[in-house]
């Protein structure tokens, strides 16, 4: 079985988030990944709508982080 990574519908979610900067993602998805954390901390054991919007915000720090670090890659490589 294969792994289909081209799809329509995932790159019709890479097209939406190559248009932001991935500097103003990151900062977006800290500002749901932060409160959220706060709000757990007060009760962790009980399952909250935070726990999805800090996985929202974990999710969408790692695709701007790699977006950062894939465009500090091949900058290095064109010098």
């Amino acid at each position: 079985m294969r792994l289909e990574l081209n799809n329509p519908k995932n790159m019709q979610f890479r097209t939406f988030f190559n248009r932001f900067n991935p500097w103003i993602g990151l900062v977006a998805s800290l500002c749901l990944v932060i409160p959220s954390l706060y709000d757990i901390l007060d009760e962790p054991l009980l399952l909250t709508s935070d726990h999805l919007i800090l996985a929202a915000g974990v999710f969408f720090m790692i695709l701007f982080l790699k977006q950062i670090f894939d465009r500090i890659i091949n900058f290095d490589e064109m010098e």
